[in-house]
């Protein structure tokens, strides 16, 4: 049968045929099902993800410190399940969980610096910023008042101190922080005195002592030690061992004498640091 005939036999259809599919079509659509145009261009067709988005976790307030510990503690360990199951079975929902999970704590971490900002602007005093400044200038105006506090102490000490030097002639260690005791002496106008603990002398150190006994008493083990000693009160105080810079006894003094003791708050107590 050709085209023709099938045309002609659509336009003579019984009408109690046609009644039935118009109210068949009528029925369907009173149902409310959309047709496939109707429903918002959803699925595969426009690229859409049908599945919808995963509700966000309630977030917990502690409300104790101890509480808080705990919840930390419980996300720590989480995370870390997390991290483990991603590593050993790296689908994509798990990578997927788990890198969700670290940004959680990431932005926590954004908002608790963020509050520590806020607080510090708001109590400068809290910190030690003041103290210890982190910027280029702040930072070089710092050791510029740390190297004056240190030249005045060394200074002071110098009066009332002397630098206690222990070595073994035949030592090559001992041979050169003797040279280093020198240029520190000649530049802080210290007193030094050296005590040999093998009999040996050095070139650069023509006056020094044997030992008889002092090294045992001190607690001397090992072979260049420091030591700054106050005669008058018999004060003795390790300042380093080994074969130390200039600046690194320089700084070793400033320390041993600034941490919590008594006579450094006399030395600056009365007398203004001048360079």
């Amino acid at each position: 049968m050709n085209r023709k005939s099938w045309a002609w036999r659509f336009f003579f259809v019984k009408p109690q045929t046609l009644c039935l599919v118009c109210m068949t079509l009528a029925q369907f659509n009173l149902q409310g099902n959309e047709s496939w145009y109707d429903q918002k261009l959803e699925g595969w067709y426009y690229f859409e993800d049908s599945k919808s988005p995963r509700e966000k976790e309630p977030a917990i307030k502690p409300k104790t410190p101890e509480e808080a510990a705990k919840l930390a503690e419980l996300e720590k360990q989480k995370l870390k399940a997390l991290l483990a199951l991603a590593l050993l079975d790296p689908t994509e929902e798990n990578v997927k969980n788990y890198i969700t999970r670290q940004q959680k704590w990431m932005q926590q971490s954004q908002d608790f610096s963020n509050s520590w900002k806020r607080v510090m602007l708001q109590d400068p005093l809290l910190g030690d910023i003041l103290e210890n400044p982190t910027s280029t200038y702040g930072i070089q105006a710092r050791k510029e008042r740390e190297s004056l506090q240190k030249r005045s102490l060394l200074k002071n000490l110098s009066e009332d101190h002397f630098l206690l030097f222990f070595f073994q002639g035949k030592d090559s260690f001992s041979q050169k922080a003797a040279e280093m005791v020198s240029l520190f002496s000649e530049e802080n106008h210290w007193k030094i005195k050296a005590v040999s603990l093998d009999g040996e002398g050095l070139k650069n150190l023509s006056e020094f002592e044997n030992d008889q006994g002092i090294s045992e008493i001190i607690g001397v083990k090992v072979a260049p030690s420091f030591f700054v000693v106050n005669p008058q009160g018999n004060h003795v105080h390790p300042v380093g061992a080994g074969l130390l810079s200039l600046s690194e006894l320089e700084e070793n003094i400033f320390f041993e004498f600034m941490r919590d003791n008594p006579d450094a708050s006399l030395i600056f107590k009365n007398q203004e640091i001048n360079p």
